[in-house]
């Protein structure tokens, strides 16, 4: 009698035990599917987010002053690499603008394929069909999103002086780094207010003593009517440099045959330079001639990347800890069970 009761219990015990582990289990399993649709839709919520940050908005505009430019079909954008010359082609019906029906239009990058890299800088030109034209205007990551507008001011073409440009500036952008460049015209003028990032006014001066192109002095007193001395006074005036920065920039530009005296100069006495020991870096400069437009040529840039990471989660839970413990009472169960036989064979 005693066994079949002993048997009855030990069977009883295993079968509340595997009753346990089975309801221990599926409340894992719940648990851990939970927790994969929460994983899960906290993945799609970054995907989503991640897919609205790439490529949307990426794109110039340009508020065109109506007063300014009739009678035109589309709005180009001329695009430049200050470090590897044209992006868009001067002409070329990938410029096209898009017509937000607001007196705006946009120049979408994405579309177009085009990305601003590190190390790079870069330049552009907004034109009613490839006619009227804005100055050049140094763009980089800040610029997209913002807006370009004429100011109502006209300045000389740098490369071409029968010309007008319109000024042009972004809205929101710094000023100080994304604004017409400062540079020499053909003639030997001076326009822009910024500069090229690793450019500076003593620099720009050298290589305007030195370069042989449209861009140098030897062109611009064939049509200024002017002297080499009166020439270099008045861009040394305009850039803010004085006697001793025209000397050493001569100097420095390798020439013996500039006709320039610092006892008749009219240039303000003294220099701000330091010549090529300041640390000023001087860089050589091209120009490119197409339609009106000009590139230099300079190593600058800015660039904007975003980067997203995402984790998985872990979700712990009690299922070995229980098994444990439930295995342990089984076990405990039917050893007392045969030490209550042992004991009852023995008496």
């Amino acid at each position: 009698m005693f066994k079949k009761i002993a048997s009855i219990a030990l069977a009883a015990a295993m079968m509340t035990s595997t009753a346990a582990i089975v309801a221990s289990a599926a409340e894992t399993e719940e648990t851990v599917a939970a927790a994969e649709e929460t994983v899960g839709a906290a993945e799609e919520t970054v995907g989503a987010a991640d897919g609205e940050a790439v490529g949307a908005g990426n794109k110039l505009n340009f508020e065109v002053n109506t007063s300014l430019w009739k009678n035109f079909k589309t709005i180009y954008c001329y695009l430049y690499d200050h470090k590897d010359g044209e992006i868009i082609t001067w002409g070329s019906k990938k410029g096209a603008m898009e017509d937000n029906g607001d007196g705006t239009w946009s120049f979408d990058l994405d579309a177009k394929g085009i990305s601003f890299q590190s190390g790079h800088q870069y330049g552009c030109i907004f034109t009613a069909d490839w006619n009227a034209q804005t100055c050049d205007l140094i763009v980089g990551s800040p610029c997209i999103g913002d807006t370009a507008y004429c100011t109502g001011d006209m300045v000389e073409n740098n490369v071409d002086s029968n010309k007008k440009s319109y000024y042009v500036k972004w809205k929101n952008a710094d000023p100080s780094k994304y604004a017409p460049p400062l540079c020499v015209t053909s003639i030997g003028n001076v326009i822009g207010e910024a500069l090229w990032e690793g450019e500076t006014t003593y620099s720009m001066l050298v290589n305007f003593i030195k370069d042989p192109g449209t861009a140098g002095l030897d062109n611009a007193i064939k049509f200024n009517g002017k002297t080499q001395q009166q020439t270099l006074d008045e861009v040394a005036e305009k850039f803010g440099l004085g006697q001793d920065d025209i000397e050493k920039a001569i100097k420095e530009s390798g020439r013996t045959d500039i006709d320039w005296k610092k006892s008749s100069s009219s240039a303000q006495s003294g220099g701000t330079s330091g010549g090529s020991d300041s640390g000023s870096s001087s860089s050589s400069s091209s120009s490119s001639t197409s339609g009106g437009s000009s590139s230099s040529s300079s190593s600058s840039g800015s660039s904007s990347g975003s980067s997203s990471s995402s984790g998985t989660s872990s979700v712990s839970s009690g299922e070995g800890e229980t098994m444990i413990l439930l295995f342990g009472g089984v076990m405990l169960a039917a050893a007392g069970v045969i030490f209550l036989m042992r004991k009852r064979r023995v008496d």
